[in-house]
This record gives C-alpha cells, sequence and structure tokens, in this order.
C-alpha cells in the first residue's frame, strides 16, 4: 500500500501529492480533457470554480496544486473531482458499536469500481497545528473514503443512490473534504448544515475525546441527523430520510439488512473490533447476496478495495488493502 506524509501550504500539499500520482492522473486527465471541450461542461466546472474561490479558496488552492504537481490541466482535474456531472458512484458499508464501557468500535468497507493500487494512497496531511490521515484516492480529495484527524474525529463516507442532482451546487468530493477540518461533531454538522451539495451522501463521525458518534445523511441541502446509541450499520440508501425516496439498489437492500441482522447478534459487553471485521467479511457466491465483494472476483463491478477499523479505546487503527494484500496496524497518531 502507498504511504507517504505531506506538508505545507494547502497548495503545497496538493502539489506533493500530484507529483506522487503523476503517471495515473495523466492518464486519467486524458478522458476529462476530452470531456472538457464541451462548452456545456466547461461552463460547469467553471461555475464551480468561481464557487470555490468565493466560499472554500483554501480547497481549490489544493486542486490547483494537485492538478500542477501532476502537470495536468487544472479544468480536467476540476472536472475529475465533480462527480455529479457523469453520476459517478461508490459503494461502502460501516458499522459502529458502542461497548459497555463507553467506547466506540468502528469498521468501515470501502468499496469502489476504479480504483487502482498505483492510483489511491495512504495520506497524512501535516498542517502547522493539525493533521488529518485518509484513504486518498488521486482522483478524490480526502474524506471521500475513510479518514481522521488529531482532534480526535473519525470519518467514513457512504454514497447515497438518489435520483436527485443539482449541478448548482458543490460536488460531494467537496464538502466531505471541508468537514475534514472539523475538530468536533457540532463543527461537522454545522458545515454540512451550511452548505448544499449537488448529490447527497452520508457521514459516520465518531469523536473519541467525548465518546459520541452520529451518522449524518446529507441530502442536496437537507441534513439528517441519528445519534449513534448503542450500535449502527450504514450501506448506500437514505434510512433517516423517509420522504421521496427512490428505488433502494438490490446490493444495498441487501447489505443494509444484512449488516443490521449481524451487527444486532454482536455482544457488546465482549466484541472486537475483528467481531466487526467478520461481520464486513460476509459473502457469498451471489455479487448481490454479500457484503464483502472480493477484488479478485469482481473486477469489472464495484468491489470492496479496503478495510479501515479502529477502537477508540485501545486506540489501535488497523487497515486492511485488498488491491495489494497489505495490512497496517498501528497506534492513533502513529504513521509509520
Amino acid at each position: 500500500m502507498i504511504k507517504f506524509e505531506v506538508t505545507g501550504t494547502e497548495y503545497e500539499i496538493g502539489f506533493k501529492i500530484g507529483e506522487k500520482f503523476k503517471i495515473y492522473l495523466q492518464n486519467k486527465a486524458k478522458i476529462y480533457d476530452e470531456k472538457i471541450i464541451n462548452l456545456t461542461i466547461y461552463s460547469r466546472v467553471k461555475e464551480m470554480e468561481n464557487k470555490l474561490k468565493n466560499e472554500f479558496p483554501k480547497c481549490l488552492e489544493e486542486i490547483y496544486g494537485r492538478a500542477d504537481g501532476a502537470e495536468v490541466s487544472r479544468d480536467s482535474l476540476l472536472l475529475m473531482f465533480f462527480p455529479e456531472i457523469f453520476k459517478g458512484i461508490d459503494g461502502c458499508t460501516t458499522i459502529l458499536l458502542k461497548k459497555s464501557n463507553g467506547k466506540f468500535l468502528f469498521s468501515h468497507n470501502e468499496d469502489d469500481k476504479f480504483y487502482n493500487r498505483d492510483g489511491v494512497a495512504l495520506v497524512k496531511y501535516q498542517y502547522k497545528d493539525y493533521w488529518i490521515v485518509g484513504y486518498t484516492p488521486a482522483d478524490k480529495l480526502i474524506g471521500s473514503s475513510f479518514a481522521y484527524n488529531s482532534y480526535g474525529m473519525v470519518f467514513s463516507s457512504n454514497y447515497i443512490y438518489d435520483t436527485k442532482i443539482d449541478l448548482d451546487n458543490i460536488s460531494r468530493y467537496i464538502m466531505v473534504r471541508i468537514v475534514m477540518d472539523s475538530q468536533n461533531i457540532d463543527e461537522a454538522i454545522t458545515k454540512l448544515k451550511t452548505h448544499k451539495v449537488a448529490s447527497a451522501f452520508s457521514l459516520n463521525i465518531l469523536d473519541m475525546n467525548s465518546n459520541t458518534a452520529v451518522n449524518v445523511e446529507k441530502d442536496i441541502s437537507d441534513i439528517y441527523v441519528t445519534k449513534i446509541q448503542d450500535r449502527y450499520a450504514r450501506a448506500n440508501h437514505f434510512i433517516a430520510k423517509k420522504d421521496d425516496l427512490p428505488e433502494e439498489p438490490i446490493s444495498s437492500s441487501f447489505r443494509q439488512k444484512k449488516v443490521s441482522e449481524l451487527t444486532n447478534l454482536l455482544d457488546k459487553s465482549t466484541a472486537k473490533i475483528d467481531d466487526l471485521i467478520n461481520v464486513l467479511n460476509y459473502e457469498t457466491d451471489d455479487y448481490y447476496q454479500t457484503i464483502f465483494k472480493n477484488p479478485n472476483k469482481y473486477d469489472d463491478k464495484s468491489s470492496t478495495v479496503a478495510n479501515f477499523s479502529i477502537d477508540s479505546e485501545t486506540g489501535i487503527v488497523m487497515i486492511r488493502d485488498y488491491l495489494c494484500d497489505d495490512r497496517i496496524e498501528m497506534k492513533f497518531g502513529e504513521f509509520k
């Protein structure tokens, strides 16, 4: 698994990441170089660029840096980070369990169709006063999968299947990146509440300092907050939102039912992080009736590329990269 640390300003951090992913991004940017020629698409990208200049200039500087470091067009990279234009989707499954002592177990399967071992890395963003560690794809921003920061905040993101897209708003990749700087749950919720997005997603958020956790479903303009009192399981369709819902996709519907069923069987007085991972490893021969989607079997479909797990009691972080069959285990705050 590729792993590296970057420091500096937002632009410098973006530049260094772009350099690391240069070959991958140069190859992928060719697709977007062709798409950006379309004047309608180009105008949408420039609208988002202006919105970022006015509202999130630091995020824009990071994107500029990544483009310059990879020596690709800034416009093409902005389009790459605007998945709603081409309806890019991801699928993931997450479990949180509050143990009898009040501490949390947190485990997340990252599913995607387009990840490969050269296009994703575990990256530590070291700023002057704080840091963020996250699974960072070359064509997405940190926070799009799983991440944690020096304030004791842990995040995982789940795409939500929906029929609504509003291209006047910032992309979900931008929104989750903004939340990654949050120092507590209230700050994260305020950010999600304040800004509209182009498409729906949910964030699972754990504050290890206060031993509190929530799931936030972010619709285009509204949010739905579920406080996690005991245990929680999450797939890729709306749960807290009850009205005006599209039909649940088969895979997401099955995973939601099965992961909830298996999570409810766990004894919170004895449960360990391996128990959550075992639930997320549930597999059958039917792609649509399985939680763990083996990347060695499904190279043409979305598959499980990584697992991230943390025990807030011990502070042990465990990451399994299924693309390279690699494991990382370290204490929260370490990066080795």
